[in-house]
């Protein structure tokens, strides 16, 4: 009688969109400081548009960190966390990572028509925007 092997979990990759890149960065991370080439990185790669990033962090300073090869202070690394997270949280509530970007992008009349990326340059408007996704991905569209 042959006893089957035990299974060892299994390395999957991530969903598509979900590169470890494009996650969240977590707690520690931040704190230590996000490398401003890895958010040069998430511009190149489409994952946040430029002008999304110079909103939390003003262009001169950003491009000066990159050029000096430093790490983002916590507040600025903890916006861009914010938008990471607000980006994911509409990839997949909505499956189409441009249709994400357009609802994203756009006066929206459940945010009383404010566009949902200005909104993600504090916490508490970025709760507001998950919460209208939440209620999105469950069909309460009221």
């Amino acid at each position: 009688m042959s006893r089957a092997r035990p299974r060892r979990p299994s390395r999957r990759a991530p969903p598509p969109g979900l590169a470890e890149e494009e996650r969240p960065f977590v707690h520690d991370e931040i704190l230590h400081g996000i490398d401003a080439k890895k958010v040069k990185g998430l511009i190149d790669r489409g994952v946040l548009g430029a002008k999304q990033v110079f909103r939390v962090i003003p262009e001169r300073t950003f491009n000066r960190r990159l050029a000096k090869r430093e790490a983002l202070k916590v507040p600025e690394a903890d916006a861009i966390g914010r938008l990471l997270r607000v980006t994911e949280a509409a990839k997949k509530t909505f499956g189409d990572a441009d249709f994400a970007t357009k609802f994203l992008n756009l006066p929206n009349p459940a945010l009383k028509n404010r566009i949902p990326m200005e909104m993600a340059k504090t916490d508490a408007g970025a709760r507001e925007v998950e919460a209208i996704l939440l209620h999105i991905a469950y069909g309460d569209y009221t």
